[in-house]
């Protein structure tokens, strides 16, 4: 059997483009709500595998993950894409959209990386993509939420990464750019664009950038400069700017 690669959020858009690019290369198993249209979508393709999962569940979440490396032992590849675009101003946001856009964009690849993790160890090889955004770091007006969420996928993957900086597991984010989709269909970009980012970073060999951001074929600084900051020793170093 080809290497599994496993991709969330293959029913549409993103997911759905990431899936058939890589199906052939790989085997891709693939999870989301929408069961009976993956069936359909994917029918003819034997190298694509589809899952029902509701990644607001973290049980189900736990439960998916775990049975996926019963039955394939290592998942060496992983692209954390579903995603949840709640927008509200700060004023108007509720708990219901917090609570879900941080559960499936933030939690759940936690979850995914926290169970599948272990066998890229014993294994000595892993691949993780976590898709992020640009709406991290750029906060626009009213994507508070989605924003966030990203933020905390952000943060999540950086610390992983270092976690796994002496193995031959590779941890970064892409974020695909504006792209057509379900969540945004005043995109401007197809979502095959992300495709060249995707296999980049697939192919890292065990030296390559780890807990990095990469966007459309660029890399963006994920932190600013601080120069020799040492924040344990709360010595504030020479760069920043004293303001009393």
């Amino acid at each position: 059997m080809d290497p599994v690669a496993l991709v969330t959020g293959g029913s549409s858009g993103i997911g759905r483009s990431l899936v058939e690019h890589l199906a052939g290369d790989y085997h891709v198993v693939t999870v989301a709500r929408r069961i009976d249209r993956m069936r359909d979508l994917y029918a003819d393709e034997p190298a694509v595998t589809p899952y029902e999962l509701d990644l607001s569940d973290t049980a189900a979440v736990v439960s998916t993950m775990r049975a996926l490396v019963e039955e394939y032992g290592h998942v060496p590849y992983v692209i954390n894409n579903a995603g949840v675009n709640p927008t509200a101003p700060t004023t108007e946001v509720t708990a219901e959209d917090l609570e879900h856009a941080m559960q499936v964009n933030a939690f759940a690849p936690v979850y995914v990386m926290r169970e599948l993790l272990p066998a890229m160890r014993e294994h000595g090889f892993g691949r993780i993509v976590n898709v992020t955004s640009g709406a991290a770091i750029d906060c626009p007006p009213g994507a508070g939420p989605y924003s966030a969420s990203k933020a905390a996928l952000n943060v999540f993957t950086a610390t992983a990464a270092r976690e796994h900086a002496d193995e031959d597991v590779r941890i970064n984010l892409m974020s695909p750019g504006p792209c057509r989709t379900e969540m945004a269909p005043e995109g401007r970009l197809d979502p095959s664009v992300c495709h060249p980012t995707v296999d980049y970073l697939l192919d890292l060999d065990a030296d390559g950038p780890t807990g990095r951001f990469f966007w459309l074929g660029h890399e963006v600084p994920l932190f600013p400069d601080l120069g020799d900051i040492a924040w344990e020793e709360a010595d504030p170093g020479e760069k920043l700017e004293r303001v009393l």
